[in-house]
């Protein structure tokens, strides 16, 4: 395995991460992959530190190994070069982002819906000793259209505009949040009539709650519900434009769930998602995505064009669009 942990935003301790985990692989090959499993588990909780290998330290003595060796490795930047080495040969053999896989020839980059019968093809391929197709289609990105589920990513972000469009608009929102209605209502509508309408820009949504504001988590679990109805901006306007109501209401899940009435959903699908959580890990994934990119508080924007992204503010966000789009 590539040491290589990032999400498809880079977070700043991804580096540090992989060290931490070929440091601890010099110790015993269970010991990696005990480091490995605890890194994926734990990424909301080192990723938001400023620096993470006090952290790490710990984590390598949770695990009953040498501490003091593990600090000593990591202090020392021992492991940093292999790391150079392997992205240098991941991107020698194509390697853009990750998840990404070499099963033999087998190349898989990615992750989609049918992630299983994509490994399953080509362990089964490489076992018989065969080829892997000659031409290749690229694997989607995570903020592709997902032709198998309109109006959604293959990451399961909902998403609206061209699947053509040349630039992709990453919004970090928060149903709950008084800036977010702000934009809602006075930049959304002309972003939406002047590039996603006209097939310029595509929108992706994520979920980034204020973490004291229950309702507001709640409410993010609520559209992606909908979204199982293939109501999900209708309940993202609702949700916006009810805001007062639900905020201050004293039982939300119950005013969510008359709003599912209002939209004409199936109520007993819905509730039952709600009260399930069904949701709520999306959520959750989202919110942790935009704590370890260090996100202020939503609304956030990320720019992507042509696989490369950065993050962009609100008072910004149309000079660049139109700069990007040479306009």
């Amino acid at each position: 395995m590539k040491h290589v942990f990032r999400q498809y935003l880079i977070h700043p301790q991804a580096q540090q991460a992989a060290e931490a985990s070929l440091c601890v692989g010099k110790q015993s090959a269970e010991a990696f992959w005990a480091m490995h499993d605890l890194l994926f588990e734990r990424t909301q909780e080192w990723g938001a530190q400023q620096d993470a290998a006090e952290l790490f330290a710990q984590y390598a003595v949770e695990l009953g190994l040498d501490g003091g060796a593990f600090a000593a490795c990591l202090d020392s930047g021992e492991t940093a070069p292999q790391i150079q080495v392997d992205m240098q040969q991941g991107q020698s053999v194509g390697v853009k982002g990750t998840p990404a896989f070499l099963v033999n020839d087998w190349f898989i980059s990615g992750f989609t819906s049918n992630q299983f019968e994509r490994f399953q093809q080509a362990i089964e391929g490489a076992m018989r000793g065969e080829p892997p197709p000659p031409t290749p289609t690229p694997a989607p990105a995570p903020f592709d259209a997902d032709p198998e589920r309109p109006g959604y990513t293959y990451g399961g972000d909902a998403t609206v505009g061209s699947v053509e469009a040349d630039i992709v608009l990453l919004e970090f929102l928060d149903f709950g949040s008084a800036e977010d209605l702000k934009y809602v209502q006075e930049t959304w509508p002309e972003l939406q009539s002047q590039y996603v309408e006209s097939g310029k820009v595509r929108v992706v949504v994520k979920h980034f709650p204020a973490a004291d504001q229950a309702a507001g988590l709640k409410a993010a679990e609520a559209a992606e519900c909908a979204g199982q109805q293939g109501a999900f901006w209708a309940m993202h306007d609702l949700l916006f434009q009810q805001q007062e109501e639900w905020t201050g209401a004293a039982d939300v899940v119950a005013v969510l769930k008359r709003y599912a009435g209002k939209l004409a959903l199936d109520v007993e699908a819905f509730s039952a998602c709600l009260d399930e959580g069904q949701t709520g890990n999306k959520v959750e994934q989202d919110v942790a995505i935009a704590q370890q990119n260090q996100l202020p508080p939503s609304p956030q924007f990320v720019l992507f064009r042509g696989g490369q992204g950065g993050i962009v503010p609100l008072a910004d966000l149309q000079k660049v669009i139109g700069q990007l789009l040479g306009e």
